[in-house]
């Protein structure tokens, strides 16, 4: 656990907040505060409900000064902040992060580390709402959205909470998932000074080739092409992957818990004279072949690794990968941060598009080095997991991700400072909507639906884990719950989960090699 520890400002919380207005910290276009008790509701702005998987009614998980900032980042940009600043303070601050293009504040996980004590910030990257079009010919706000956001609530929130509570922050944390996970890299890479600790999940690196690859994975499967799927024919898919792959780990539960050891045949479903029910066509069967291979530039460059075999069935699917539209993802970004051109037709879209959106690479979107050396020489701990049943962003980039930091920073001293979870069967940041049975409750966001975790200690909670590595040198052992409360050792890359005599082990390679 970690240590909680009153304010010592000699004031009650409701009355520093009610003076808050008068602190001066630079860059503030405007400040306001309230207190809000334990239990009271907080106002989630209706256009991102949506976007973040808050409850209803969302209440203040302890009593808290809220504060809500405005920051100009330039002349021409502003990027606003919500803090919860509770009262019983450990000492510490924690940034939070954003979600696809949208600007939402993430306030659940702000709520959550405010119930562990922490003064915790979040930004919504420099605009409002659940779309990326704000930054249609606005480069000072994809500036914001892309890495300056962050930046901003890090040197804002630390001076903020040392004003408030007469103290300077002892450690400095961030979390965050999906662009909040890039966000996290992106900070680490470019501002190695600004937190202690990054916890940063399922992280879309590489954002333009992400992108790129949503519209050339689903481009077989367009309503009205040849390869296009339906809901049943992805049911069918998914009973073959798990057919060919579910027990590669000595256990059948319906989850492929490393997709990388999967060699998935899609051809097992083509249709034949013998076989005319519940199979595809060659055309659906070719599109099939092209999501579960990797994708490639024009130059033969790995443009993105493959569709994690075994999502096909979760909740995101059919709303954002396989509806049979271009993904909005993929629209927003190629529009807004490839082209700056709201007009863009996707009908177009072709590796033409590809190869340029990689090349223009604005703002430095893809955020893909590698190069954390600054981050680790200060003491930097990073920890990351990536669902292996993620339906919007392969597994595979994290690995990658690895591998590259590896090469970049040295292969021996990796354990010191960058940890690695695959977690079997989760789904994007959260599992909500799907089927999987993986262990996918460890902590890591706020206002995960219960059981949250068995207990609020490091091994079942990634936050306070990262904690404990940063201040006591302890290393991450997490314990993951399934959604019927089993409890499951995760694995630290690059071990994997097996079954072994009745229970989950992580038994060593016989030879490790990062190539």
């Amino acid at each position: 656990m970690i240590g909680i520890m009153n304010n010592s400002a000699g004031h009650s919380i409701q009355y520093r907040c009610d003076g808050i207005a008068s602190f001066s910290t630079l860059g503030l276009a405007s400040l306001s505060a309230s207190y809000v008790a334990q239990g009271s509701p907080i106002t989630i702005p209706e256009a991102c409900i949506q976007a973040l998987p808050a409850p209803d009614p969302f209440l203040a998980s302890v009593n808290i000064c809220h504060v809500q900032l405005s920051v100009n980042t330039t002349e021409s940009s502003t990027t606003l902040l919500d803090m919860f600043l509770p009262e019983i303070w450990n000492h510490r601050f924690l940034g939070t992060g954003t979600g696809g293009l949208s600007g939402c504040v993430d306030l659940p996980t702000v709520n959550y580390g405010a119930s562990m004590g922490f003064a915790t910030i979040g930004t919504n990257a420099g605009h409002d709402g659940l779309s990326g079009a704000p930054i249609l010919h606005h480069p000072e706000m994809l500036a914001d959205l892309i890495w300056r956001s962050i930046h901003t609530e890090a040197v804002v929130g630390k001076e903020l909470a040392h004003q408030f509570y007469g103290h300077p922050v002892s450690h400095s944390y961030y979390v965050g998932c999906s662009n909040g996970g890039r966000q996290g890299f992106r900070a680490a890479e470019q501002f190695p000074d600004d937190f202690d600790g990054i916890l940063a999940g399922h992280p879309g690196l590489k954002l333009l080739s992400l992108a790129s690859w949503l519209g050339l994975a689903t481009q077989p499967g367009l309503a009205g092409q040849p390869g296009a799927m339906s809901p049943t024919d992805w049911a069918l898919v998914h009973e073959q992957t798990l057919k060919q792959c579910d027990t590669l780990d000595g256990k059948a539960d319906r989850t492929i818990a490393y997709p990388e050891d999967c060699r998935f045949r899609p051809d097992a479903l083509l249709c034949s004279k013998h076989n005319q029910q519940s199979c595809l066509s060659a055309a659906q069967v070719d599109g099939l072949r092209k999501l579960y291979s990797p994708a490639y530039l024009s130059s033969g460059e790995l443009l993105y690794p493959r569709y994690d075999p075994g999502a096909e069935h979760n909740g995101l699917v059919f709303n954002v990968t396989f509806s049979g539209q271009f993904p909005p993802l993929a629209l927003e970004a190629f529009r807004y941060l490839v082209y700056d051109n709201e007009t863009w037709d996707p009908t177009t879209f072709s590796i033409s598009d590809v190869d340029y959106a990689v090349a223009a690479n604005r703002a430095d979107a893809q955020t893909w080095t590698g190069d954390l050396r600054s981050f680790k020489k200060r003491g930097g701990k990073i920890l990351t997991y990536h669902g292996t049943s993620d339906s919007l962003v392969p597994s595979g980039i994290s690995p990658l991700q690895y591998k590259m930091t590896a090469d970049a920073t040295g292969h021996l001293s990796m354990d010191d400072w960058y940890a690695l979870y695959l977690v079997p069967g989760m789904d994007h940041c959260w599992n909500l909507g799907s089927t999987a049975t993986g262990p996918w409750r460890f902590g890591q966001l706020g206002e995960i639906p219960e059981p949250r975790a068995a207990k609020n200690t490091s091994n079942y909670n990634a936050v306070l884990a990262l904690v404990d590595w940063v201040e006591k040198g302890l290393q991450p052992e997490l314990i993951g719950l399934t959604d019927e409360g089993e409890q499951r050792k995760l694995c630290r890359y690059p071990l994997k989960g097996q079954w072994i005599e009745g229970q989950w082990t992580c038994p060593p390679p016989s030879t490790v090699s990062f190539r």
